[in-house]
């Protein structure tokens, strides 16, 4: 089965197939699939997850294991196999079969990689989970940016017209982070309203106060201090944790996916540039790619998933904030001093 991003939640509130591969070239909408996936299989009773990310020195025997191992926790439970190369090689290939022909008893399989080519897609790894499961795509939305932000719009409560359209469009750029992002901007300060550029423009004006890209910015380029204010003044204005996470999330990504270019390449510009990094964004991402390595970033990765449940679960807010803030310092490279001047 073939699905894209918005065919999904007509598909998840009427089945849950045993094994699905996420991939695609837009960012967002490939971790907005993978959050609706779990959300529904959350509703269905699989209430644990575990992760195997798919780096030098994997074994694939880790993930037969995972799947036949008991759980002391949870009946059903959710396996992600993250693979950031889009290849998992000959027995990677074979256990990806194997698994997706026989799926194991209550567990959800989520393979989920970046963006693939049609040689990738066309794999009898890929192939087989399409038969057995599905395949969630999400193709570059440039083409159609417009109608997607439309949509967005419409899904906030909002009523665009023409003009705040066009202008919101010209000024993300085709960037469906931002795009959503202002979109956020805009549910908060117009609920449910019509907007028109005047609207558009009183948000962009205001974006000091609610913009992400601050935080994460700073925290590529390793300014501790600055971001833990950023972060402060973010949640003083009242921004949600799980907002703000989305943010990071993407961030955390993009530079796991420039650092295993980076470990390739040898070179940090043509690592950033083909991890299709904006270029007036590179400056930051070039910074954190000199200063650490991908372990640290699968890390913080980890970390933030960590984060998404506390801030999800009953009374788990306030320590999510918290976690949340050590993440941010811990990738700044300020966490030790910062947080015991702290103390």
């Amino acid at each position: 089965m073939k699905l894209k991003p918005a065919d999904l939640a007509a598909h998840l509130s009427r089945q849950l197939q045993p094994i699905y591969v996420v991939a695609g070239d837009e960012p967002l909408l490939v971790q907005e699939s993978l959050d609706a996936i779990r959300a529904a299989a959350r509703k269905r009773g699989f209430s644990e997850r575990e992760i195997l990310d798919v780096e030098k020195g994997f074994e694939w025997y880790q993930l037969t294991d995972a799947c036949n191992s008991l759980s002391l926790f949870a009946s059903q439970r959710i396996i992600e196999v993250r693979m950031n190369s889009g290849s998992p090689g000959t027995e990677g290939s074979s256990v990806l079969q194997q698994v997706a022909e026989r799926p194991a008893q209550d567990v959800l399989i989520l393979v989920v990689c970046g963006a693939l080519d049609t040689r990738q897609r066309n794999a009898a790894w890929f192939t087989a989970i399409e038969s057995a499961g599905a395949s969630v795509y999400a193709w570059p939305i440039a083409d159609q940016f417009e109608d997607w932000l439309a949509g967005r719009l419409r899904a906030a409560g909002l009523a665009p017209d023409p003009d705040a359209l066009r202008l919101l469009a010209e000024r993300t750029e085709g960037n469906a982070l931002a795009a959503a992002q202002d979109v956020s901007k805009l549910a908060l300060l117009f609920p449910g309203s019509t907007i028109g550029a005047e609207q558009v423009r009183e948000a962009v004006a205001d974006s000091a106060r609610f913009d992400a890209f601050d935080l994460t910015e700073r925290m590529l380029s390793g300014d501790g201090p600055g971001a833990a204010r950023s972060l402060a003044r973010l949640r003083e204005e009242g921004v949600e944790v799980l907002e703000l996470l989305g943010a990071v999330n993407w961030c955390l990504r993009q530079w796991a996916e420039a650092q295993a270019l980076l470990a390739k390449e040898g070179d940090v510009q043509r690592a950033v540039d083909a991890a299709r990094i904006a270029r007036p964004r590179q400056g930051p991402y070039q910074k954190a790619l000199r200063r650490t390595r991908l372990p640290q970033v699968y890390g913080w990765m980890r970390k933030a998933a960590v984060i998404d449940q506390l801030a999800k679960s009953t009374g788990g807010k306030e320590q999510a904030w918290e976690e949340l803030l050590t993440l941010v310092l811990s990738a700044t490279g300020a966490a030790p001093r910062f947080l015991s001047s702290r103390a």
